[in-house]
């Protein structure tokens, strides 16, 4: 367990610095990519440590343990403190990304989103990750971690372009680039749309 605690907090912190730095890329086609691409090989590397009892995709995301959570793919006992270490790589990144704000230079433009946009918009992310966590699970290709990251931002403002991964959102506030109220209700619209898709999936699954 202590070796995940320890990976959960490196892959948090890794995703807010990448992402804090992406976002002082020439432009946002660039941002995307490269949180994207970083999205892939997270998954990939935490796929790695899955098993036939218990799936590791949540050692790269935290809405992923709770979407592995609800479909019985993670014991609900590591839940808290999985997302605890995430939650504390993803501060202390941002604390550094705010140390380093004056060497990182300004950030892309971007307008704040309302905080009905941030979290609608977020649990439509946190579906698609659900759905993207339990196909990568079930044996399909780890780009498909990639594709809710797309997704966040196509729909989303740059600004919350991890919204796909709660604890880099508030990684991204501690480092001052989002209103701590944009944040939470981000991170929590993505939380609720993972379990709520993780549970569509284990009715319909039940049903066939």
């Amino acid at each position: 367990m202590g070796r995940q605690l320890t990976a959960a907090t490196l892959m948090s912190a890794v995703t807010t610095l990448v992402a804090a730095m992406a976002l002082r890329a020439a432009d946002a086609t660039l941002a995307i990519a490269a949180v994207a691409a970083l999205a892939v090989l997270l998954g990939w590397y935490a796929q790695l440590h899955s098993s036939d009892e218990q799936s590791g995709l949540g050692l790269a995301n935290p809405a992923a343990v709770a979407t592995l959570a609800v479909v019985g793919r993670r014991p609900w006992s590591t839940v808290l403190p999985v997302v605890a270490a995430h939650v504390v790589g993803a501060v202390l990144a941002g604390l550094a990304a705010l140390a380093l704000e004056d060497r990182l230079g300004d950030t892309l433009v971007f307008g704040t989103p309302g905080l009905v946009l941030a979290g609608l918009g977020a649990a439509l992310v946190g579906l698609v990750g659900a759905w993207a966590t339990l196909a990568t699970d079930a044996g399909g290709s780890e780009a498909l971690t990639g594709v809710p990251v797309l997704v966040g931002g196509a729909l989303l403002p740059l600004g919350l372009l991890v919204a796909f991964q709660p604890a880099a959102v508030l990684g991204l506030a501690t480092a001052g680039i989002l209103p701590w109220d944009v944040a939470l209700t981000a991170a929590g619209g993505t939380v609720l749309g993972s379990m709520v898709g993780a549970f569509a999936v284990s009715v319909l699954v039940s049903n066939e």
